[in-house]
């Protein structure tokens, strides 16, 4: 106990005066009184990315040494067309007893699965895949309470990516049904 009320005490002694006030000085240590940041003038030359400097491609050509390799990587992701499903399938899960159940929602419809209640709001697919992923806007409520355990979107490919916290129950979508 001796030694760590002594390295506490060295730790108050090595703090600049600064911090040990509670306060800032004039130029924090730098010897600077002021900072001045002056917008640049329209037209005028750019020495950075962009903008009448370096282009993403002069950067991708240069010597690959370390992040170099990086710009080389960066892909464009486009947007991906979806259309709205008649309703969904999803997958329920009771962590207590291990029942799993499949539950076939129509678009504005609930059902119950053991004390939750799931709604589904709207699911959505890939206009050019149907069978490909599953976007579905669930709304679930615990039995007795009004406030939903969960509401949001939920991702067929990705459930963890905005999954439902409740201590008994899991749900996540399969698929949409596209009949």
């Amino acid at each position: 106990m001796i030694r760590r009320a002594a390295f506490i005490a060295a730790m108050v002694l090595s703090t600049p005066a600064w911090a040990q006030d509670g306060g800032f000085n004039d130029d924090l240590e730098t010897g600077l009184d002021e900072i001045i940041i002056q917008p640049l003038e329209e037209g005028g030359e750019v020495g950075g990315f962009g903008a009448g400097g370096l282009s993403l491609e002069d950067l991708q050509n240069l010597p690959n040494e370390g992040f170099q390799q990086e710009l080389k990587d960066i892909t464009t992701e486009l947007q991906e067309n979806v259309v709205s499903a008649s309703g969904a399938t999803v997958r329920a899960l009771d962590k207590l007893t291990g029942q799993v159940a499949d539950l076939t929602l129509e678009t504005g419809g609930a059902q119950v699965f053991g004390r939750i209640e799931v709604f589904l709001g709207d699911c959505r697919y890939p206009e050019d895949n149907p069978s490909g992923n599953a976007y579905a806007y669930l709304v679930v409520r615990a039995q007795g309470d009004e406030a939903p355990v969960f509401s949001g979107w939920m991702v067929a490919s990705s459930p963890a990516l905005n999954a439902m916290d409740h201590p008994r129950y899991d749900i996540w979508p399969l698929s949409c049904s596209t009949s």
